[in-house]
């Protein structure tokens, strides 16, 4: 699996580039908790899933998923087969608010469809290949985002 951008360095030239966008000043106390709510839940949500691949003792990099030595099907994963990419996108979404930005929506929207292109489904090729009926059957009971 040939990887063009690894999904961390992405999420930093996404964030950059929402910082670059012109502001909307949309910035009022309900945007700044809704941000805020955002960022919290991306973090409880990457934090899961990290400790869920600690606990099973298998690969988090997305640039060694050939060493992925278990199909993780609970915690977090039971809700979302990518966590770990959701809650890159909450971030996202909080620091487009922060940064009160609309068009940061677009970056986000570009961020999505990057990955799901160029990281998600070759990460599903593989493990449909690696895990065989086992991740097809958690492919079919739960989505790749949300």
């Amino acid at each position: 699996m040939k990887l063009k951008i690894p999904p961390p360095v992405l999420f930093l030239l996404c964030i950059a580039i929402i910082k670059l966008l012109p502001t909307t000043e949309l910035l009022n106390f309900t945007f700044f908790v809704l941000a805020s709510v955002l960022f919290v839940v991306g973090l409880v949500i990457a934090l899961a899933s990290l400790l869920t691949f600690w606990q099973a003792k298998t690969t988090v990099s997305p640039k060694k998923i050939e060493q992925a030595s278990t199909l993780i099907t609970t915690g977090v994963f039971r809700l979302s087969r990518n966590p770990l990419y959701l809650s890159l996108v909450l971030w996202l979404l909080a620091w487009t608010i922060f940064c009160e930005t609309l068009w940061g929506v677009l970056v986000v929207i570009g961020f999505i469809a990057y990955l799901t292109e160029f990281q998600i489904k070759p990460e599903e090729k593989f493990l449909a290949q690696k895990f065989g009926k086992q991740y097809l059957d958690y492919k079919q009971s739960v989505r790749r985002w949300i």
